[in-house]
C-alpha cells in the first residue's frame, strides 16, 4: 500500500485518500477479469479463456475496476485505517476512484469524543426531606386498605367500593393552543418527573403509539388530532376512594361512578383543576370512557397486632414494629429520592459543561432503536407502523425527526457516563456481578425456578448486562458525591486488580454500550420509587 493522506472533516468524519500499489492494482484487474470471464459467455472463447484485453474492451475499463475494488477495496481499507490510528465509528465507504484506480478515496465515521472539563466543580443544592407522621399514616393506610375483603354485590356502586372495568379509556381534548405543543412531546420527556424516569426510555416519545388499539383506532380516524389518549386498559379493577387524595386515576373520576350498575358504559367529561399538581393535564378537559362489568364492595379491616403480623408475614409482632418498619422505608425512600434528584440535575450541569464531537450516524442509531420500540410498542396493539403513519397522518421522517432532539440528549448522556466511568478508574469485578445475580434470584427462594433464573442470568450476555447496571449504579452514586462536594478520591487499581478476574466487568465499565439501546438503559438512574429496597408493604399500598 501507498501513501495515505489524512483529512479530519467538520461532521467528525475523516477522509483517507490512499496510493495503490500498480503492481497490486493491476494483479486484482487481472484476476477480476479472469472471473468475469468464467462466468460470462465470450464468443470464440471457453469459459475463463478470454485474455485481459478482450474483457476490458467487451466490459469496459471501469467496469472491471469496479469488479476488483470489491476486494481490494476492503484489504486497502483496513490497511489505511490501522495506518491512520483512527478509530472509527462504523463502517467506511469508498467515496471516489481516481486515477484509473491509482488513488482510492475513503470516508468514515470517526468514534465520539468527549471532554468533561472542570466536572469535579459541579454542585447541587439538596435538603434531605425528613419523614412526618402525616407520610406514616398515609403509608399505614394505604397498607389496610390493601387488605380489604372484596365481594360482588348486586347494587349501584358507591365511594369506598371497587368496581371491575372490562374497558376504560382517559383522552385529552386538544385545544388550539396545545397542538403546536404536540411536535415538542420528545422535548418534554427530558423534564419529566423523577416517578416517571423508570419507564422504557423509547417510551417518553411515544406514549400515545403504546395505547392504540382496534377501538382508538376508530377515534383517531373519526376525531382526527382532536384527542390525545392518556390511559387505555381492560378488566381494570378500581377503587372508588372518598378520600381524592387517594385517586388512583384523574380528579372526579371515582365520583362519576357513583350509582353506575353492572352493564352501565359510561361516557363523561373530567374538567381538571388549574393547579392539578401535573401541569401537563391542568385546566383541561378529558374524555373518559368507562364499562362497568362489577360493583364489587370492599370490607377494610380494622389495624390489630394479628393484621400487623399477617401483612408483614410474620416479621412483625405489633403494630407499633410494622409503623418503625414504615418510617424506615420510607426515609430511605425519600433519601433515595433526593439522591435521584441529584444525580438528574448533576448529569444535566455534567452534559452542558463537556464539550462533545461525534458524526451523525451516531445520533441516527439512537434514531433508529427509538423506531424500532416505538414499532415493537404498536405491535403489541396489532397495529404495523406504516398504519400507524397513516392515522396519525405523518411520515417517518417526521417521527425521526420528533425524536432527534431526544436521541442527541441519550447520547449526549452516555458519552458523558462512559468518559466519567473511565477517568474516575470505576470499576466492578465478577465477585460483583455474582453477588447482584445471587440477590436477583433470591426472590424465587429456593425453588427450581430460582436455579433456571440463575442459570439464565449467568450467560455472558447477561452477566454483560448485569456489570453494565452495576457500573451505571456506580457512576450515578459518584457523580452524586461529587455534586455533594464530598470530593470522593479517584482509587488507582492494583496489579492484581488489572489481572483476568476483572477483565469483563472492565469491559462493561470501560466501553460505551453496544447499541444506543443499551446506553439508554445505562444512562438514566432508576426512580427511587422503583428501588428494589422499598418495603414489599409499601409498594402494595400504592396500587
Amino acid at each position: 500500500m501507498g501513501n495515505v493522506q489524512i483529512e479530519h472533516l467538520e461532521n467528525h468524519h475523516a477522509r483517507l485518500t490512499v496510493d495503490v500499489d500498480p503492481e497490486v492494482l493491476n494483479k486484482n484487474m487481472r484476476q477480476a477479469a479472469r472471473k468475469i470471464a468464467k462466468s460470462a459467455r465470450i464468443p470464440g472463447f471457453r469459459p475463463g479463456k478470454a485474455p485481459f484485453n478482450v474483457i476490458i474492451n467487451m466490459f469496459g475499463f471501469e467496469y472491471v475496476l469496479g469488479e476488483a475494488m470489491d476486494k481490494i477495496g476492503d484489504e486497502i481499507y483496513r490497511s489505511a485505517l490501522e495506518e491512520s490510528g483512527i478509530e472509527p465509528y462504523g463502517p467506511g465507504s469508498l467515496e471516489d476512484v481516481q486515477e484509473a484506480g491509482q488513488k482510492l478515496v475513503f470516508s468514515l465515521p470517526k468514534m465520539p469524543e468527549v471532554d468533561l472539563g472542570d466536572y469535579r466543580s459541579i454542585r447541587v443544592e439538596f435538603e434531605e426531606e425528613e419523614v412526618t407522621d402525616e407520610m406514616v399514616e398515609r403509608s399505614m393506610e394505604n397498607i389496610r386498605q390493601s387488605q380489604a375483603v372484596i365481594e360482588n354485590v348486586d347494587r349501584p356502586a358507591k365511594l369506598g367500593d371497587q368496581v371491575m372495568l372490562s374497558h376504560v379509556a382517559v383522552s385529552m381534548l386538544n385545544t388550539d393552543d396545545d397542538e403546536d405543543d404536540e411536535d415538542t412531546d420528545t422535548d418534554d420527556a427530558e423534564t419529566e418527573t423523577d416517578a416517571e424516569l423508570d419507564t422504557d426510555d423509547a417510551d417518553d416519545a411515544d406514549d400515545d403509539a403504546d395505547e392504540l388499539d382496534d377501538d382508538e383506532l376508530d377515534d383517531e380516524e373519526e376525531d382526527g388530532d382532536n384527542r390525545v389518549t392518556l390511559f387505555h386498559e381492560h378488566n381494570y379493577e378500581y377503587v372508588m376512594h372518598a378520600d381524592p387524595e387517594n385517586e388512583a386515576l384523574y380528579p372526579g373520576f371515582a365520583q362519576e361512578l357513583v350509582d353506575a350498575v353492572a352493564g352501565d358504559e359510561l361516557e363523561f367529561y373530567l374538567e381538571i383543576p388549574a393547579d392539578y399538581e401535573v401541569e401537563d393535564l391542568a385546566g383541561k378537559t378529558l374524555f373518559c370512557e368507562a364499562h362497568v362489568e362489577q360493583v364489587q364492595a370492599r370490607t377494610v379491616p380494622e389495624w390489630t397486632d394479628d393484621l400487623a403480623k399477617r401483612v408483614s408475614e410474620d416479621e412483625f409482632e405489633t403494630i407499633l414494629e410494622l409503623r418503625m418498619d414504615v418510617r424506615k422505608q420510607l426515609a430511605e425512600s425519600l433519601k433515595n429520592h433526593a439522591e435521584q434528584q441529584i444525580a438528574e440535575e448533576a448529569l444535566d450541569q455534567l452534559v452542558e459543561m463537556a464539550t462533545f464531537q461525534y458524526p451523525p450516524e451516531f445520533v441516527d442509531d439512537y434514531i433508529d432503536e427509538f423506531i424500532k420500540q416505538l414499532e415493537r410498542n404498536i405491535a403489541q396493539q396489532g397495529i404495523q407502523l406504516a398504519d400507524w403513519l397513516r392515522i396519525t397522518q405523518q411520515t417517518e421522517d417526521d417521527v425521526r425527526e420528533q425524536y432527534r432532539a431526544l436521541a442527541e440528549t441519550r447520547g449526549r448522556r452516555s458519552l458523558v457516563l462512559s468518559e466519567l466511568i473511565e477517568i474516575e478508574k470505576l470499576k466492578i469485578e465478577d465477585g460483583d456481578v455474582d453477588a447482584e445475580i445471587n440477590r436477583m434470584s433470591e426472590r424465587f427462594g429456593g425453588s427450581e425456578q430460582a436455579e433456571q433464573f440463575l442459570s439464565f442470568l449467568n450467560s455472558d450476555f447477561n452477566r454483560m448486562n448485569v456489570a453494565n447496571e452495576l457500573i451505571s449504579g456506580r457512576a450515578q452514586d459518584r457523580l452524586v458525591a461529587i455534586a455533594k462536594g464530598e470530593n470522593p478520591p479517584i482509587e488507582v487499581p492494583s496489579e492484581d486488580e488489572t489481572d483476568a478476574g476483572s477483565a469483563d466487568a472492565s469491559a462493561a465499565a470501560d466501553e460505551p454500550a453496544e447499541t444506543p439501546a443499551e446506553a439508554v438503559e445505562v444512562i438514566e438512574p432508576e426512580a427511587a420509587a422503583a428501588d428494589e429496597s422499598a418495603d414489599d408493604h409499601t409498594d402494595s399500598a400504592d396500587e
